[in-house]
C-alpha cells in the first residue's frame, strides 16, 4: 500500500540536504562492507608470498589473492620513514609504502616496470593489467610503540591502539585509468572486482594486512628470541587510516551519476524494508533489536572526538529512543496509519525527534532485515555509465521543462548576499591540491565546481526571454557558459539524488558534510573525526576479520562491535631501550616543501609512446581549457571535445600541444577566451572563430552547427579558426548528436551539415569509438602528451601563503602573525587539534618513543 509519508521522508528535497547526506552511515551497500561480504561469501584466499625487510623498514612484499574468477597480485615496496613532505595531503611526497594491485599473477616484467614507474607517480606509467597504485604512511607513534612492545615480548597498550586505530594510513588509492591503470569499464562482467570501488577496497584491505605483517616482522628482527605476534583481539582494533578533505567535495559535485547510484540504492533498500509487511512478534524484530543493542553499546563506549558531527553518546541516547519505538511496534502497540507498516510508524515517530545520524543509523540496521535484496542492489546499481547527453536539436521549451524538474531546488534555494557567495573551488600548482577559499584571496583561480544555483537562474532567464521552439544548441552557442547546466538539466532529470541541494559557493557552506557522505555512505568508513569543518579522518575495516579469519568469518557481525580494552599501560617520562632509559622525544611537525607543477614539458625520447586512458585525458584536458580561460560552465564541454578529437585521431594531441604553445605566454597566461559567432545568409552559416584553436571552441561549434542543421543540409563556412588537427574530432562530435558532416572544400573552410536520416546509426559511430577508447585507451607519442599535460598546469593556481590556508588541514599551513584567510577565526585555528598528528608528526626511527608521546 502506498505510504505518502515515505515519499516525503525520502524525497530528494530531504535526502539531498547536506546535513542529511553528511549524517548517512556505512551500510551493507557501502563499498568496504559489500566488498568484504563478497570475499567471505566466495571464499577468497590471501597468501603472503614474500616479505623481505631490513631493520630500518626498507624492503618489499608480495601477496596473492585467489578468487573464484582468478588471481590478483599485490606488490609493495617499503621505505624507512622520512620527515620531509610527510603528510596525508596530496602534496606529500614522502611515503613509507608504495604498492600496486595487478590483475592476474604478475610477471617479473610487470613487477620490474611497476617498481621503476610507481615512484614517479604523475609522470609514471603503470604496466598493462594494473588495477590500483597505492601509497601509505605509518602512524609513527603507534607503529613504533607496537614494534617495541612486540619485540619485548608484550602486547602494546590496547587503549592507545584503539584510540589511533591504524598502523598505516592510506595516502592514495589511484585507479580507473589514472597513470595508465585499467579503467573501471574495462573490468569485464564476472570479474571479482567488477563493482564500484571494490578494487580500491581490496587495496585498502591488503594495506591493513601488510601493516600488521610489517610491524611483526620488524619486531622479530629487533628481538628474534623474545618477539611475539599481535594478539588476535588486539589486531581487531587496527584498521586502515584515511584522511579526506576538499577534494571529495569537488568529486561529489562533479560525479552526480555515481552519487545518485549510491544514495538512490540506499533509499531503495530502506524503503523496501519500511514498506514490507511485518506483524507483531515477527522474528525480524528480534534481529533489529539485537542490532540496536549492539550499536548502542558501540556508540556509547567509543571515544572518537566528533565536532560538527553528532557524538557517540548522544547518538546512543537517540538510538535508545528508537529502540523503545521498535519494542512498541513488536508488541503491536504503536499508533499507525492504515497504510503504514509498524516499522514505518517507528520511522515516522523517530524522524525529527532524533539526530539525523541516529535516523541514518536506523536505516543501516533496517537494511540488514533484507540482506538479499540489498546485495542485489549492489550488483544492479553500482555499475553505471556516467556520460550525460544533450541533443542540441532539443527545443528550448523542452530544456526549460527539464531545468525546472531537475534544478527546481536550485531555483528555489535562498542565496546568501553576493559578497558572501564568493567561495571558489580550485586546484593549486602545489601537486594539484584541491583548495577552497574566498575568491579575492586567490584572484584568477579557475572554478572547479559547477555553480548550479546561479547558472540555473541564468539559463531560465535566457529561455524565458526566447522562443521555446528554438533548438537549445542555438541558445547555448550564444551563451557557452550555460552549456553544462543545460546538459545537466536534461541528463540528470531521471537521477534525482545526484546533486546536493546546497550552494557550495556560499562562504558559510560546510564542506565536511559532503566529505563524510563519500567517506561513510560510499566508502564505508567509520569513526570519522572531523576537523575545522573541512577534513575527516576515519578508519577503513575497523574490526574486520583478517585474512586468516576469512574462512570462519561472518560478514554481518564484524562492524559496530564494541571490543573491550582489557588492560592499559601507563606511559612514563622515559623508555627502556637495550637496558638503558632514554627520554621520550616530542614528535615534530612535518616539514612541507611541496613540488610545484611545472608548466613546461621536459624533453622525452621522440620514439617513446604511451597509452592514455579516459580519466587522464579528461583531467588534463579540463585543466588545459581552464588555462585557456574557457569559462566555468563551458570548459566541461571543451574538455569533452578534446577527448573526442583524440578518439577520432590520436594525432590531434600534437595539434593541441602546438595550440597551447602558441597561446600561452612564458608565465602560463592566456588572452581572454572568446566564443565563436555566426551569421546566416543565402543558405550558408558563416562561423567566425576569431582566431581560436578548434580545440578550445569546437564544443560551441557542435551546438551551433547541430542547432542549424536541416534534413536537406546547410552549408557551413569556418573562418578565422585554427583546426590544429581537430577536424576529424568535429566530425565525430557531430555524429554523437546525429549530424552528418561533409567536406565540400576544406581549403576554403566549406562544409555541409545535415541531420542524419538514421540518427541512431550515426550516433553509434561515436558510441562504439568511445567504448573502444574506454577499454583500450589512446596511444600517442609521449612527448605530445607531455606537451599538453605540463602547459595545462597553467590552469592550476600558483601556490601562495594565503592559498595554502585553503587546504583541508589549515593547521600545518598557518603561521601565527600571517594574514589568516577570512574563512577562520585565529582563535579557532589556535585552539584546534590536528587529527593527522599521529601520522604526519615525525619521530626519527632511531629514537624510541611510546605511543602516548
Amino acid at each position: 500500500m502506498h505510504n505518502p509519508y515515505l515519499d516525503e521522508a525520502f524525497s530528494p528535497g530531504r535526502v539531498m540536504d547536506p546535513r542529511f547526506l553528511g549524517a548517512m552511515q556505512p551500510t551493507r551497500l557501502s563499498a568496504s562492507r559489500s566488498f568484504l561480504a563478497r570475499m567471505v561469501r566466495e571464499g577468497w584466499r590471501i597468501t603472503r608470498d614474500s616479505l623481505e625487510l631490513d631493520a630500518r623498514g626498507n624492503g618489499s612484499a608480495r601477496y596473492t589473492v585467489t578468487t573464484p574468477a582468478g588471481s590478483i597480485t599485490f606488490v609493495a615496496w617499503l621505505r624507512e620513514p622520512r620527515g620531509v613532505n610527510r603528510t596525508g595531503r596530496i602534496i606529500g611526497s614522502s611515503w613509507d609504502m608504495l604498492g600496486s594491485l595487478i590483475d592476474g599473477v604478475a610477471s617479473d616484467a610487470q613487477i620490474a616496470a611497476t617498481e621503476a614507474e610507481l615512484p614517479k607517480l604523475y609522470e609514471g606509467r603503470a604496466p598493462a593489467g594494473t588495477l590500483i597504485w597505492m601509497r601509505s604512511n605509518q602512524s609513527l607513534r603507534l607503529f613504533r610503540h607496537v614494534r617495541d612492545s612486540l619485540a619485548a615480548g608484550a602486547q602494546p597498550d590496547a587503549a592507545e591502539v584503539k584510540r589511533v586505530g591504524y598502523l598505516m594510513r592510506n595516502t592514495g588509492l589511484d585507479g580507473n585509468g589514472t597513470f595508465g591503470s585499467v579503467t573501471f569499464p574495462a573490468i569485464p562482467a564476472g570479474h571479482s572486482l567488477a563493482v564500484s570501488y571494490h578494487a580500491q577496497m581490496l587495496s585498502a584491505y591488503l594495506m591493513r594486512e601488510l601493516s600488521v605483517d610489517v610491524v611483526q616482522e620488524l619486531a622479530r628482527i629487533d628481538a628474534p628470541t623474545t618477539a611475539v605476534p599481535l594478539d588476535s583481539e588486539m589486531r581487531r582494533h587496527i584498521g586502515v587510516g584515511n584522511g579526506s578533505a576538499l577534494g571529495l567535495v569537488m568529486f561529489v559535485y562533479n560525479r552526480p551519476t555515481l552519487i545518485n547510484a549510491y544514495v538512490s540504492a540506499t533509499v531503495a533498500a530502506v524503503r523496501l524494508v519500511l514498506s514490507a509487511p511485518i506483524d507483531a512478534g515477527d522474528p525480524r524484530f528480534d534481529r533489529l533489536e539485537a542490532l540496536l543493542d549492539r550499536t548502542i553499546r558501540y556508540r556509547s563506549l567509543e571515544d572518537t572526538q566528533y565536532r560538527v558531527f553528532t557524538g557517540g553518546k548522544q547518538l546512543a541516547a537517540d538510538l535508545r529512543r528508537i529502540r523503545a519505538g521498535v519494542r512498541a511496534a513488536r508488541r503491536g502497540d504503536i499508533a499507525r496509519e492504515s497504510f503504514e507498516t509498524p516499522l514505518a510508524a517507528v520511522h515516522r515517530f523517530a524522524n525529527g525527534r532524533v539526530s539525523p545520524e541516529a535516523l541514518a543509523t536506523f536505516h543501516t540496521l533496517l537494511i540488514e532485515l533484507a540482506p538479499d535484496a540489498a546485495d542485489a542492489l549492489v550488483q544492479e546499481r553500482l555499475n553505471f555509465e556516467e556520460s550525460l547527453e544533450l541533443d542540441p536539436r532539443l527545443s528550448s521549451g523542452a530544456v526549460r521543462e527539464a531545468l525546472l524538474a531537475t534544478f527546481g531546488w536550485a531555483l528555489a534555494l535562498p542565496l546568501n548576499d553576493p559578497v558572501h557567495r564568493d567561495r571558489v573551488w580550485y586546484q593549486s600548482r602545489a601537486a594539484e591540491e584541491p583548495r577552497s577559499g574566498p575568491a579575492e584571496e586567490v584572484p584568477g583561480a579557475h572554478e572547479v565546481i559547477p555553480n548550479y544555483p546561479s547558472r540555473a537562474r541564468e539559463l531560465l532567464a535566457v529561455l524565458d526571454a526566447g522562443d521555446p521552439a528554438v533548438p537549445i544548441g542555438t541558445v547555448i552557442a550564444a551563451h557557452p557558459e550555460l552549456e553544462h547546466i543545460a546538459r545537466s538539466a536534461v541528463g540528470l532529470r531521471e537521477l534525482p539524488y545526484g546533486v546536493p541541494h546546497a550552494d557550495p559557493h556560499d562562504i558559510d557552506f560546510v564542506p565536511v558534510w559532503l566529505v563524510r557522505l563519500m567517506n561513510a555512505c560510499v566508502h564505508g568508513l567509520d569513526r570519522t573525526e572531523d576537523f575545522l569543518n573541512r577534513s575527516v579522518l576515519g578508519l577503513i575495516f575497523d574490526g574486520a576479520p583478517f585474512r586468516d579469519e576469512l574462512e570462519e568469518a561472518n560478514a554481518d557481525e564484524w562492524w559496530w562491535q564494541h571490543r573491550a580494552v582489557l588492560e592499559t599501560v601507563t606511559a612514563t617520562d622515559t623508555v627502556t631501550v637495550g637496558g638503558s632509559e632514554l627520554p621520550r622525544s616530542a614528535p615534530t611537525a612535518p616539514v612541507l616543501a611541496p613540488k610545484v607543477s611545472a608548466i613546461v614539458a621536459p624533453q622525452h625520447d621522440p620514439a617513446a609512446r604511451i597509452t592514455m586512458k579516459f580519466r587522464e585525458l579528461r583531467l588534463a584536458g579540463g585543466r588545459a581549457m581552464q588555462a585557456l580561460n574557457v569559462p566555468e560552465g563551458s570548459w566541461h564541454g571543451a574538455r569533452d571535445f578534446f577527448v573526442t578529437t583524440l578518439i577520432a585521431s590520436p594525432d590531434a594531441i600534437a595539434g593541441f600541444g602546438a595550440a597551447l604553445a602558441r597561446i600561452l605566454d612564458d608565465t602560463g597566461q592566456a588572452p581572454a577566451w572568446r566564443a565563436p559567432t555566426a551569421t546566416s545568409g543565402a543558405g550558408t552559416l558563416v562561423v567566425d572563430g576569431h582566431g581560436a584553436s578548434l580545440h578550445a571552441i569546437g564544443h560551441v561549434l557542435v551546438n551551433l552547427i547541430a542547432g542549424a542543421a536541416t534534413e536537406a543540409g546547410v552549408e557551413v563556412r569556418l573562418a578565422a579558426s585554427d583546426l590544429d588537427g581537430a577536424g576529424a574530432g568535429l566530425e565525430l562530435a557531430l555524429a554523437r548528436v546525429g549530424v552528418e558532416w561533409e567536406k565540400l572544400d576544406a581549403s576554403e573552410g566549406r562544409y555541409r551539415a545535415r541531420r542524419s536520416a538514421d540518427p541512431e546509426a550515426t550516433r553509434s559511430r561515436f558510441a562504439h569509438a568511445f567504448r573502444a577508447m574506454l577499454i583500450d585507451g589512446v596511444e600517442v607519442p609521449a612527448q605530445h602528451w607531455w606537451d599538453v599535460y605540463y602547459p595545462g598546469n597553467a590552469g592550476l593556481y600558483p601556490d601562495t601563503a594565503l592559498s595554502r590556508q585553503h587546504t583541508g588541514t589549515v593547521k600545518d599551513a598557518y603561521v601565527p602573525g600571517q594574514q589568516l584567510t577570512r574563512l577562520f577565526d585565529p582563535a579557532e585555528v589556535a585552539s584546534s587539534t590536528d587529527p593527522n598528528r599521529d601520522t604526519d608528526h615525525f619521530i626519527p626511527l632511531t629514537t624510541a618513543t611510546v605511543a602516548s608521546a
